[in-house]
């Protein structure tokens, strides 16, 4: 990407990086934890993908809309 990326659309790339590694990391979390009944497991990640995905999306409205962004594609 461009170095002279915007405030808000750095904000959004971290917010959505943190969310990613949050989902994966449910994904593939620590076989020592005590472990969710299928039912906690499924809600919780349903969870961590929709707030991906809220990231993912607001991420890309942003580079969309923003004059900045625009510019450095």
């Amino acid at each position: 990407m461009a170095e002279s990326e915007c405030a808000a659309c750095k904000e959004l790339r971290d917010r959505e990086t943190r969310a990613h590694a949050a989902w994966t990391s449910f994904l593939y979390r620590n076989k020592n934890k005590p472990k969710l009944s299928e039912r906690a497991n499924r809600k919780q990640q349903k969870e961590k993908m929709e707030a991906y995905e809220q990231a993912h999306k607001a991420r890309l409205a942003h580079a969309k809309t923003c004059p900045i962004c625009l510019s450095n594609l």
